[in-house]
């Protein structure tokens, strides 16, 4: 059928059901969950977390006022009793007061998240996993214009930035509407946004609104001086893309001689300045061997994390996909993340949903895991917060803002625009009929229908519409989903 509420129609078929290829998890539970899932705390987080003018609610005035030393009068008697009730909570739930304070209160990033995410419940319920009312992380292609250009671009990034792109006014206009629909992380990718000048006063006026900002990047420009620019613009973390362990690999696949060297100076220069930093790679077939080398190197540069992108045919990336991995090879190199995450020398991330079921179906109660979008953590609690954030967030909790301010549910979909923040708000695209579908993991078909894991994963929405066309299908890249991924393959063979 043809579903959507834009001129771009969205195709969805009715799969025929699959063979359970899982065995069902441990699923752990907490207490907060049947808390957080009764009508009446639904209501109270309504009222918490209502936004006012100033684009902020009481639940974040209370935590900003959290065992305030400076209130005085009125204020002190109103958030003083505020104050107490959290103790009384915290005490209740055996937290860690100096931490809570510290990490949550006090981390208006972290409350803004939490403030979304009560929000969210008080509309749609406690839902498995969590549909949200506004994202909580944005991803925005700031501009098309790059000084590379990659074999996998995703976005099929030019030298020059395209007629149509929003203009600063626009773009100042744009962090307004993520500030008024709450958003907790915003992450300014490409093209290259360094090459464009209005990045400067958009971050400056994103940090302002009290938005946590990250930047992606191929590191050629990040400078001295332009990383001491992002962190005085209120930029905490730099993700850097590096493509192969060799200099030769990687220049030959980012189509500019030196790139390499360039690209491992700007990590250098963004951990010299103090800055959170990733070492970012797409794996392919090309670089499968390569896994341990590259986080290895990652280590040695200082850098906070590594982040393994799934690659996805679309953008220039089309004209490679004979390089993708084969579902044998992807399931290796998250269990080879999975050994590095628990060695506990860097953070780990991956944009395959399976990473999280790969860690549990790897590991034990108390290791580390990802929690899709939100970050990582040790033990059953991380595992109950998984079950409701993690895996494929596309449409769910993460959206993408193309150059021209058209939103599409992740950046690896571009043709699938849902409208256009110059014509409507981000709140009502946010909750659009099609992210609505991909916010349902029961409404997938393949093997991610019957998956023990799906709550932690659901598949790749990406990849599955890059592949088959249908958003709802199993995800190819997935081991559980050979079948599929066969299919395909033979459909490339036949038209080839």
């Amino acid at each position: 059928m043809y579903l959507g509420d834009s001129a771009e129609k969205v195709r969805t078929c009715v799969r025929p059901p699959a063979m359970r290829l899982t065995t069902p998890a441990n699923e752990p539970h907490h207490k907060l969950e049947e808390i957080l899932a009764k009508p009446s705390t639904r209501k109270v987080l309504g009222w918490l977390t209502a936004m006012a003018s100033d684009n902020r609610c009481l639940f974040e005035r209370l935590c900003e006022n959290y065992e305030n030393p400076e209130l005085a009068g009125i204020s002190r008697l109103e958030y003083g009793a505020a104050t107490a009730l959290i103790k009384y909570f915290v005490k209740r739930f055996k937290a860690n007061p100096a931490t809570l304070k510290e990490k949550l209160f006090h981390h208006p990033p972290t409350v803004r998240a939490l403030a979304l995410t009560a929000r969210s419940i008080a509309k749609y319920g406690l839902t498995e996993p969590q549909r949200f009312v506004a994202p909580l992380i944005v991803v925005w292609n700031f501009t098309q214009a790059c000084n590379l250009t990659c074999k996998h671009c995703y976005q099929d990034a030019t030298r020059r930035p395209v007629h149509d792109e929003l203009t600063l006014e626009e773009r100042l206009k744009v962090v307004d509407q993520m500030a008024a629909a709450g958003v907790p992380f915003l992450a300014i990718a490409g093209g290259e946004p360094l090459v464009s000048r209005d990045l400067w006063p958009v971050l400056a006026h994103a940090h302002r609104n009290h938005i946590h900002l990250t930047i992606a990047t191929n590191g050629t420009l990040l400078t001295p001086e332009n990383v001491a620019r992002l962190k005085e613009c209120g930029v905490r973390y730099v993700e850097v893309s590096v493509d192969s362990i060799s200099p030769d690999g990687h220049d030959g696949f980012r189509g500019q001689p030196g790139a390499w060297a360039r690209s491992v100076q700007g990590i250098r220069n963004s951990v010299a300045a103090g800055m959170r930093t990733s070492f970012a790679t797409c794996i392919t077939r090309q670089t499968v061997d390569q896994v341990d080398d590259l986080v290895n190197f990652a280590i040695d540069l200082g850098c906070s994390t590594f982040t393994h992108f799934n690659f996805i045919p679309v953008g220039r990336g089309i004209a490679m996909a004979e390089d993708d991995l084969e579902p044998e090879q992807r399931e290796a190199v998250l269990r080879k993340l999975n050994r590095h995450l628990q060695e506990g020398r860097i953070g780990i991330f991956s944009t395959a949903p399976q990473f999280g079921r790969s860690c549990i179906m790897n590991g034990a109660i108390k290791d580390l895991y990802p929690t899709g979008h939100v970050g990582l953590g040790p033990g059953q609690r991380t595992r109950v917060l998984a079950r409701y954030l993690g895996g494929c967030g596309a449409g769910r909790c993460y959206c993408s803002v193309q150059p021209n301010g058209a939103m599409t549910p992740c950046v690896y979909m571009p043709s699938l625009e849902v409208g256009n923040l110059r014509e409507r708000t981000l709140t009502e695209l946010f909750n659009s009929e099609v992210f609505r579908i991909l916010a349902d993991r029961d409404d997938v078909g393949d093997h991610c229908a019957v998956c023990d894991y799906r709550l932690y994963c659901g598949g790749c929405r990406a990849r599955a519409f890059a592949y088959t066309g249908d958003m709802t299908a199993g995800d190819p890249g997935c081991i559980f989903n050979h079948g599929v991924w066969r299919t395909v393959m033979a459909r490339k063979t036949g038209a080839a």
